[in-house]
């Protein structure tokens, strides 16, 4: 054999070497790339899967259906608090002599009396075009009757569809009344705050906010079981959240666990079941919405029936003013309770700070009430600036001690 033909020979068998060491080397690379991309993929599967990338939305809560006298009340408190801001009058000047039910027939609304207290520098005529600009934007102007005492007193008057749902009576700072005197005995004041489950960070603020208050958990949320932990730690009352339909469904869910007007008493009864043991800490339910269900006896009985067995108490949200919750838990001496006022229905701080003032008003006249809020920023921040002084009015109590 020639030196050129080993030589050629000698350069192919390289060839050969090289081109086998490549094909070696790509085939590595794709194993080590495919298990790059497997790795990658597991690691993002158990990041989507294993908690939430983002905080879920919180779930919407209903006070009463979206008609009727009621909504509109809502409304037009809306409208005063933005005319008291307009003028520049602060929350602290305004007191609520009376929040009383009123009912017509069938319809039931409530009327509310404030008295409100204008520096001597504003004059009547600013107040009523504050009032009449965004007042007559909700309620024609012959449903506002602005009526004047003397120079120091005007008086406005607020119908809808004839029915009386406002008194407003302005008075000069300089005829400032004396504070009564506080009575003996504090009257009292239970606030829960609902729909908790979804945000731990948010649920750990409110339990830090220096006043007895009582919290309830959504059923089958992402963090239900660690914040009613929590809250059963803290020496706080927990309660179940549960959820019922509402007027507006299926245009508006109540969210898992709902218990529907639809479904057959045995199975109403599975999902309640299942509810409860959902948040095993609980030692009372609420209702989230269901102003269709609360309406309904024959539902109401059979989910106080299982309430009663296991030694719960119920406090009805009062989310329709048609509401047989009270009527069926004393059929069936089920400890029981009711909501007065929605602190944040408008979660505005100003409209917020309202609130608290009609339920330290109902609780004055009563001697006790019943508030619940939401875990929303804006309820945390009025919360924390007003306990204090919500303190000096009432005693805050657990719902627990306002059960009948």
């Amino acid at each position: 054999m020639s030196s050129r033909t080993r030589t050629t020979s000698k350069k192919g068998r390289t060839r050969a070497k090289k081109t086998s060491q490549n094909k070696t080397t790509r085939v590595g690379l794709v194993i080590l790339g495919l298990l790059f991309v497997g790795i990658l993929g597991y690691a993002l599967y158990r990041l989507f899967t294993s908690r939430p990338t983002h905080p879920p939305l919180l779930p919407i809560f209903e006070t009463y259906p979206s008609e009727g006298v009621e909504t509109q009340i809502k409304q037009i408190d809306r409208c005063i608090y933005d005319a008291l801001l307009a003028l520049n009058i602060p929350a602290g000047d305004v007191t609520f002599q009376t929040v009383e039910p009123k009912r017509h027939r069938e319809e039931v609304w409530t009327f509310s009396e404030l008295e409100i207290r204008f520096p001597t520098t504003l004059a009547h005529s600013n107040i009523k075009e504050a009032f009449l600009t965004r007042l007559s934007e909700r309620i024609p102007k012959k449903s506002l009757r602005f009526t004047s005492r003397s120079q120091q007193e005007l008086i406005l008057d607020l119908s809808i569809n004839g029915r009386h749902t406002h008194r407003i009576l302005f008075v000069k700072l300089m005829e400032k009344k004396l504070a009564a005197p506080l009575p003996l005995s504090l009257p009292k004041v239970a606030i829960i705050i609902d729909d908790l489950g979804y945000d731990e960070k948010l649920a750990s603020k409110f339990l830090l906010l220096d006043g007895v208050m009582s919290f309830s958990v959504l059923p089958h949320s992402p963090f239900q079981k660690s914040i009613a932990a929590t809250i059963h730690h803290s020496g706080r009352d927990v309660l179940l959240h549960l959820p019922m339909e509402p007027i507006e469904y299926p245009d508006v869910d109540p969210g898992a666990g709902a218990l529907l007007s639809s479904m057959a008493p045995d199975d109403l009864l599975d999902q309640l079941r299942k509810d409860l043991d959902a948040v095993p800490l609980a030692i009372g339910v609420n209702n989230h919405m269901g102003s269709r269900l609360t309406q309904d006896p024959a539902k109401m009985r059979q989910i106080f029936t299982i309430l009663k067995k296991r030694n719960l108490f119920f406090v009805d949200s009062l989310t329709s003013p048609r509401s047989c919750c009270q009527e069926t838990a004393r059929l069936l001496k089920l400890k029981f309770a009711q909501r007065h006022v929605f602190l944040d229905h408008v979660q505005d701080t100003n409209a917020i700070r309202f609130q608290i003032k009609k339920l330290i008003s109902i609780a004055r006249k009563k001697g006790r009430a019943i508030g619940i809020g939401h875990p929303y920023p804006a309820t945390w921040e009025v919360l924390r600036e007003e306990l204090p002084n919500i303190k000096n009015q009432v005693g805050l109590v657990r719902i627990s001690e306002l059960l009948e």
